[in-house]
């Protein structure tokens, strides 16, 4: 899809947004992501000025966008990729992600829990390799102060050029947590500079106890 010229960022942010209503969550998944339903959203202000500056620098923006909105799958709080669909996607409709990461902030935040256990399953092809990366903070519980502790891989995988489908468990490695405890954390699908990844039927839920 072509978009408009990089000016159209700037215009006022007043149009009426139509989306398309997204299926009820399913409490077996703490993720259940099949990127059907997409939405266009008003571009924030600061997604206008970072986007301006990647455009003049000839970087891609990794979303699509029409004047002052830009499409964005349901449910997701800042960019999630290119929605494909046809004959590239999986089935259905599909994400495909670049340089980047998306869903730390609302679609994936606090979802992770120490000392459990998850499944996970997902389709993906591209070229590179697939991260769901979490960002592992501490908090005391006597100053209050927090501390990052650990970015850590808990999914990797190494991408083909054409679909395929990947399941296993993963979980959070184990932290001193004297001073420092680790409560629900959040995490992110992130694909580095140079890498494309095609993403469909993410799922997780939490590993039934052996």
């Amino acid at each position: 899809m072509k978009t408009l010229p990089t000016a159209l960022l700037t215009l006022p942010l007043f149009l009426v947004v139509f989306s398309l209503s997204a299926a009820e969550p399913d409490p077996e998944y703490v993720i259940n992501d099949d990127f059907e339903n997409w939405i266009w959203k008003p571009i924030s202000f600061g997604m206008r000025k970072e986007g301006r500056e990647r455009l003049t620098a000839g970087k891609p923006l990794g979303y699509e966008y029409r004047g002052p909105l830009y499409r964005i799958p349901v449910g997701f709080e800042l960019p999630g990729g290119i929605m494909i669909e046809g004959s590239e996607a999986f089935e259905g409709r599909s994400m495909m992600l670049t340089a980047g990461q998306a869903g730390l902030h609302g679609r994936y935040s606090r979802k992770i829990m120490p000392r459990t256990t998850y499944s996970y399953e997902l389709a993906v092809k591209g070229a590179g390799t697939f991260h769901f990366r979490a960002w592992v903070h501490g908090r005391s519980a006597v100053t209050g102060e927090t501390k990052w502790l650990d970015f850590p891989n808990l999914i990797e995988v190494e991408l083909t050029d054409t679909w395929q489908t990947y399941s296993g468990t993963y979980r959070l490695p184990d932290y001193d947590e004297t001073t420092f405890k680790v409560g629900a954390i959040s995490a992110a699908i992130v694909i580095e500079v140079g890498d494309k990844a095609f993403v469909d039927n993410f799922r997780v839920r939490e590993a039934d106890p052996q």
